[in-house]
């Protein structure tokens, strides 16, 4: 799975200023371009927005910015043409927590998604971001009215991503202690990132291709492309990510979908049978 991280500094600056304005515009420009190329290869890409992206967007997508995007904000554009998945993401800082994503995402008419989009799943740490709290649904701090429960997790990760597990396969976390227990009673499934690049999902193909991994087993890996690099070269990114992985697609080696999709499929099509990866050094 492709997805985008936009975090809660993006937009930098004071929302309202020429800065964060001029700073918007210019990632929604190569957000646009990317989706178009992505879209040309038909591959899905998922845009996970953290809360100020989202304020900006309420702020700045008016009739000039909505002209190039058939009168819509970007994140209803990217969905409802372009293709994209869009998720919550969150860090759950300057007040604002999953919910509140979710909210403001409605709010643009790009809701609906239960994508619990990246979080801290290590329970011995400090910044461990309470995913079980998932179990039901949790209220907004910033929106109490809102209310939200996300029940598929991506991303999970460490503090700078220093110490991630490496892990594929969709499972059901038993509880925080124990998160590569699957329970098959278990409300949230989670996805594994694997390696997080290019050559790790070649290395889970050749598993499959050596019959080291059967074609029962479902195997995932995720690649992030950060808005740094899609605000410094599009066609970087066509050539080193979209076109090998279009390439690895056309010769039925995989699959390249969003969470929300990869998740029906496993519970469809796998009979939702747990089946681990995992090569994390412990």
């Amino acid at each position: 799975m492709l997805f985008t991280h936009i975090e809660d500094t993006t937009p930098p600056g004071t929302l309202g200023t020429t800065q964060s304005r001029t700073s918007y515009l210019n990632l929604r420009t190569r957000l646009l371009e990317l989706a178009a190329v992505a879209r040309g290869y038909n591959i899905r890409w998922s845009l996970e927005p953290d809360w100020k992206f989202l304020l900006a967007a309420q702020q700045y997508e008016d009739l000039a910015a909505t002209s190039s995007t058939n009168g819509m904000n970007v994140l209803r554009y990217l969905r409802d043409v372009q293709g994209m998945a869009i998720d919550p993401h969150s860090h759950e800082g300057g007040g604002y927590n999953y919910p509140d994503v979710a909210y403001l995402l409605e709010t643009l008419g790009a809701g609906g998604s239960t994508v619990i989009g990246g979080h801290i799943w290590d329970p011995t740490l400090p910044q461990f971001a309470e995913w079980d709290r998932f179990r039901v649904p949790v209220r907004g701090q910033r929106y109490p009215q809102a209310t939200w429960r996300g029940d598929i997790l991506m991303g999970s990760g460490t503090p700078n991503h220093t110490s991630d597990p490496i892990v594929s396969g969709v499972w059901r976390p038993k509880d925080r202690h124990n998160y590569f227990v699957d329970d098959p009673a278990g409300n949230i499934a989670c996805t594994g990132a694997f390696k997080g690049d290019i050559a790790g999902i070649s290395e889970l193909v050749d598993l499959y291709r050596t019959g080291q991994i059967k074609p029962g087993c479902l195997l995932t890996a995720t690649y992030h492309i950060r808005p740094a690099d899609i605000t410094a070269s599009v066609p970087a990114i066509e050539s080193t990510v979209l076109r090998p992985l279009a390439a690895l697609r056309d010769s039925g080696q995989i699959v390249l979908t969003d969470f929300t999709t990869l998740v029906a499929t496993w519970r469809q099509q796998y009979g939702a049978q747990a089946c681990l990866y995992d090569i994390t050094p412990r």
